[in-house]
């Protein structure tokens, strides 16, 4: 009987521990987010991106095999990450590496989203807005689309 009670135990408690996992996931995975403003490290001056603009800079994380893709205004490519939730399901740690992707140079908002893409260490989702911190010269901001 203490053996069963044990059991029952267990797997309520990896039943939990795999429906927040799934919480965590379902902000910042499968949603493509658009990239609507950069702020300075340095100076916290924020400089929003075009409205103007006919393209948009979008990033996507996948759910499966960790891959990043980046769509500019001349450019695509992709990129591995890996990341840790945190459990407020609304931050965590962030580590983009490998990225790769094509060099037509055509905007400094694509050097500025892919440099600070490969520096991320932190990103933080409020609503439909994610922002991902960087060790580089930019933190980015992007809405969901």
């Amino acid at each position: 009987m203490k053996k069963i009670l044990i059991l029952n135990f267990i797997m309520v408690l990896v039943g939990f521990g795999c429906e927040k996992e799934s919480l965590k996931d379902s902000g910042l995975l499968k949603t493509k987010w658009i990239l609507s403003s950069i702020q300075d490290t340095k100076t916290n001056a924020v400089t929003n991106y075009p409205s103007d603009a006919s393209r948009k800079i979008s990033i996507v994380f996948t759910d499966s095999l960790n891959v990043l893709s980046f769509s500019g205004i001349c450019n695509g490519g992709a990129g591995t990450y890996s990341y840790v939730p945190s459990y407020t399901f609304s931050y965590g740690a962030i580590k983009i590496t490998d990225l790769v992707t094509t060099l037509i140079y055509c905007s400094d908002w694509e050097g500025y989203t892919i440099q600070n893409l490969d520096a991320a260490f932190s990103y933080r989702i409020n609503g439909n807005n994610l922002v991902i911190y960087s060790t580089g010269a930019y933190n980015l901001y992007f809405t969901k689309n």
